[in-house]
């Protein structure tokens, strides 16, 4: 697998810099858990310590949207940042029910490429730089989140799924998700 589909199609002295630092977390991550080898330990204090990463990130991206946000909200507003441009984020399905995300390039893989990673280790480097999303999801109780292909794993492009929970149901006003309480 020689991830030759992964080349960024945008092209600019920002971005370019912005992917510079993903990619410098790229490295930190492999080199930690490469140290971590050598004195005998495996990956999941790497794993758990992006999970809490991912878990803080959501939380506070919750707290943006307001008390119970919903989930015309998180899609209306994930990844409407600077990670847009960084992981060329194109948005497949937007609807009321669904938001599925294709990113077309990962500065990540670039720089485990450059330190020589075979295709395993960068699949299991990928794993648990996505902890961190996994976890992220988690605290919207209005979705449910999956990873469905990975540049890592030799797809074309990464595909993240989050589909409404089906007992959030759509507020009176149209304008978003509640949950109900389901009948006793």
């Amino acid at each position: 697998m020689a991830f030759e589909n992964n080349v960024p199609s945008i092209v600019n002295p920002v971005v370019d810099g912005l992917r510079d630092i993903s990619a410098r977390r790229a490295a930190t991550i492999s080199n930690m858990i490469d140290e971590a080898a050598k004195h005998g330990l495996d990956d999941q204090f790497a794993y758990d310590a992006v999970w809490t990463y991912g878990a803080d990130n959501g939380k506070e991206f919750s707290q943006q949207l307001g008390e119970h946000p919903t989930f015309r909200q998180f899609a209306d507003d994930f990844g409407r940042d600077h990670n847009e441009q960084i992981y060329e984020m194109e948005r497949v399905v937007d609807n009321d029910d669904e938001l599925e995300i294709h990113f077309h390039y990962c500065p990540y893989v670039t720089e485990w490429v450059k330190q020589s990673k075979n295709p395993e280790q960068i699949a299991r480097l990928c794993d648990v730089a996505m902890a961190g999303d996994h976890a992220f999801a988690q605290e919207f109780s209005c979705l449910d989140f999956t990873l469905e292909g990975t540049i890592a794993k030799g797809d074309p492009v990464c595909t993240l799924r989050f589909v409404r929970r089906k007992d959030h149901e759509l507020a009176k006003d149209g304008q978003g998700f509640i949950k109900t309480k389901k009948a006793a």
